[in-house]
């Protein structure tokens, strides 16, 4: 290798490490449905299939320990391990049950979750079974319980339970007569939210209930008018959820969900609550812009994508040493959650200006991520060309929420020289260059 390669190899190199980015710690070519971790123990549940897989050295090494059927997975404080698994279908609809173990995953064990509360739930044809599980930060679990009637029209009712114990015992919190909760969860100190569906009298209506004491009782505070697929709660009382439903995009509520405003049209799949000092903020994975930062009172505080080179984020975790995992279409990714939420407090609301970063690395081989900013919701389109002019390829096309955001740009199989990237942001145009070394 010659001196300037070698110097330039070194310095890519080292100014990588110094930049705090997303780094893969394993299942590379997996897509990922759930990830669950505490201390160096990740567990990790694939998307088609429900492989489980867990690693024991946070991501060094990976074993498969479930080869099919595996859905949802989740670690107890006390280190209880829990997988809902897939049991075969009803109808149209999954039936699922929910399995434990003492060992690590090495040996699993059937729950007898749905023999305890099945006293509670109302005899409704086409029965119940365990959905997901979460666990709360004071240790409460929480068991998602649907049911699914086989026939359309006969019922559906998305229930509750919760165990105190670390799964010994279940049974279904009070506060209200029909439990309308339990799809999604989120926690906020004492507070904890949850989504769910209830049907009465052949409607089905979609709703938010609320417990201020860690999830021992529950009102429900809020209709909404369609599914939703991510749901926050702040310290400050203040909710967030997604679409889609009567509005598009992410919502929020400062009044308890008496009126919602539309803050982002980011398609999402993913949420986690994550804090900064005495600053609370929630992380967004979507289906193709990677992750993005909002703040408690849901302004944007931009995407989150350094060094990440998938960007279809389908699960989010945070361990109990401070770090984010992500997983993603092309494997589990990890980063410091310090470097994620940095400044919280003092960064801008919203962006102000039109901005379009210089690519990073630069010279590269054979990929360069480009972050630029808008400053309002506007379509955005970003455009390579080569030195003469020539069009080689579209890396954005779409409308773009006001934030900073990121796009990678993989040119495996185009020859060294020097390349251009024009950037469209309603009547704004920057354009800059870049070099592709071989």
């Amino acid at each position: 290798m010659g001196t300037f390669k070698f110097t330039l190899f070194f310095f890519l190199l080292t100014t990588q490490i110094c930049f705090g980015q997303w780094v893969q710690v394993g299942l590379n070519g997996e897509t990922l449905k759930d990830i669950a971790v505490q201390d160096q123990n990740i567990f990790a549940v694939t998307e088609d299939d429900g492989k489980l897989y867990r690693s024991t050295d946070n991501g060094a090494n990976w074993t498969m320990i479930v080869d099919s059927c595996a859905r949802e997975v989740a670690i107890s404080q006390a280190g209880k391990i829990f997988m809902v698994v897939k049991d075969g279908l009803n109808g149209i609809f999954e039936l699922k049950s929910l399995h434990y173990s003492n060992d690590n995953g090495n040996t699993w064990i059937l729950s007898n979750i749905m023999e305890q509360i099945s006293d509670s739930l109302p005899c409704i044809m086409g029965g119940y079974c365990p959905y997901n599980i979460s666990v709360g930060p004071t240790g409460i679990i929480f068991c998602y319980v649907a049911q699914r009637g086989p026939l359309a029209g006969c019922g559906y009712e998305d229930y509750f339970c919760i165990s105190t114990n670390d799964g010994l015992t279940w049974n279904i919190p009070t506060g209200f007569s029909d439990n309308r909760g339990g799809a999604l969860f989120d926690f906020r100190n004492q507070y904890v939210i949850t989504y769910g569906m209830h049907m009465a009298m052949g409607e089905v209506g979609y709703w938010l209930s609320f417990s201020s004491d860690h999830g021992i009782m529950w009102e429900v505070i809020g209709g909404l008018d369609g599914h939703s697929d991510l749901v926050g709660i702040f310290s400050n009382g203040n909710i967030i959820l997604s679409g889609p439903w009567n509005l598009p995009g992410i919502q929020i509520s400062t009044d308890m969900c008496s009126t919602w405003t539309q803050i982002s049209t980011i398609t999402t799949q993913v949420g986690l609550s994550c804090s900064s000092g005495s600053s609370e903020g929630i992380l967004i994975g979507t289906d193709d812009l990677g992750v993005f930062l909002f703040s408690d009172e849901g302004d944007s505080l931009g995407s989150r994508n350094e060094g990440l080179t998938n960007l279809s984020i389908h699960s989010l975790s945070l361990d109990n040493n401070g770090y984010v995992y992500a997983g993603t279409e092309n494997g589990v990714w990890r980063r410091p959650l310090s470097e994620i939420v940095t400044s919280i407090d003092n960064e801008p609301t919203q962006p102000t200006e039109f901005i379009l970063e210089q690519n990073f690395p630069n010279p590269f081989n054979p990929s360069t991520s480009i972050q630029y900013q808008v400053s309002s919701i506007t379509h955005v389109s970003m455009v390579v060309h080569d030195i003469l002019g020539n069009e080689i390829e579209t890396l954005v096309n779409k409308e773009k929420p006001a934030g900073t955001h990121e796009v990678t740009w993989y040119a495996e199989n185009l020859p060294s020289g020097v390349y251009f990237y024009q950037l469209k942001a309603g009547e704004s145009i920057k354009t800059k260059k870049m070099i592709l070394l071989r």
